[in-house]
């Protein structure tokens, strides 16, 4: 009998706007087994969608699939990166016409690496599932946006604070199920425009075990403040700093009830493994980080195979408490 997993979690993310930057490219990769390498294309492109925001989309194709076959979104991501025209590129004079008008789609992911400190540092990240394509619609202006629409379990739901006072919005941790029973920790904020009767619905209804659909924007600003510092004598200097803003700010979603959305709810007995296939992947990275040269050291983690990870528990943080003590 085969083992039962967590479903995955739809997790879909839309991005219109301007392309501002890309770092893709296309490179050897050696492949696992020590044998050789493969082609694939690998990089990141920024989407631009104001005037002090835009979005890192992540992209990684195979030029073969695993049946040695040309893969498609390999050839599409090719196109992109030889024809894409971005700010950057029209602002240092390397091509001349407009910058290139993209709609992207990807999933939320998680990059885990080792920092120097030794700790695992955790961000969350715009992985794209297709090629990005050049913007059809009609109505471009309109049409820029960067939403999310994602499922998941429940961890906790707290009032946001900022300096030990509550702000009127409400913090929502969820964890989501990945592919292969795997599962990943996420935050979202309520949107500020949700009203007092929406934060009480939230507060009653989304409580630790319930799976939801949550949907809202996906907020990367970042504002340059200048500021005039007076000097003694000669010319006043100017300092620039920069006030950043990222956060998942849903304004909707949907509570799964029993009887109503049965196909939709989660598994959460079959959560524990699933935090403790993470924990064992943590447990993983943290080891082998231990022996790498340090070229090697702050890359990104995936989502690595439990099966040669060490046994490790749930910590006691990992709001299992919540999610499995005494109802």
């Amino acid at each position: 009998m085969a083992e039962q997993l967590l479903r995955q979690a739809d997790n879909k993310v839309f991005i219109v706007g301007i392309a501002q930057e890309s770092t893709l490219q296309k490179k050897d990769f050696p492949n696992k087994n020590g044998n050789g390498t493969y082609v694939a294309i690998s990089g990141d492109i920024t989407v631009k969608t104001g005037e002090e925001e835009s979005h890192v989309v992540s992209y990684f194709a195979k030029e073969l699939t695993a049946k040695g076959e040309p893969n498609k979104n390999f050839k599409a991501l090719t196109t992109i990166m030889n024809e894409i025209v971005t700010v950057a590129d029209v602002a240092q004079g390397l091509t001349e016409g407009e910058p290139t008008r993209l709609q992207c789609q990807g999933e939320l992911s998680l990059n885990e690496y080792k920092g120097n400190d030794g700790e695992i540092k955790s961000f969350v990240k715009i992985q794209g599932k297709f090629s990005p394509q050049r913007y059809k619609g009609e109505n471009f202006e309109a049409d820029i946006k960067a939403t999310f629409d994602i499922e998941g379990i429940i961890k906790s739901n707290k009032p946001e604070l900022v300096d030990g006072e509550e702000t009127g919005r409400l913090k929502v941790e969820l964890y989501v199920p990945l592919y292969a029973g795997k599962v990943i920790p996420l935050d979202f904020i309520t949107d500020v425009s949700v009203d007092n009767a929406g934060v009480e619905y939230l507060q009653e209804n989304f409580v630790p075990r319930s799976s939801v659909n949550i949907y809202g924007n996906i907020i990367n600003k970042s504002k340059k403040i200048e500021r005039i510092v007076e000097s003694a004598f000669g010319k006043n200097k100017t300092e620039t700093t920069y006030e950043r803003t990222r956060e998942f700010a849903f304004d909707g979603g949907t509570l799964y009830e029993e009887g109503v959305h049965e196909k939709q709810i989660f598994d959460v007995s079959l959560l524990k493994e699933a935090l403790a296939i993470r924990e064992r992947d943590l447990a993983t990275l943290k080891e082998k980080e231990v022996n790498k040269p340090q070229e090697q050291k702050d890359k990104g983690f995936g989502n690595g195979s439990a099966n040669t990870a060490p046994q490790n528990k749930p910590t006691e943080d990992d709001g299992l408490g919540d999610l499995f003590g005494e109802d």
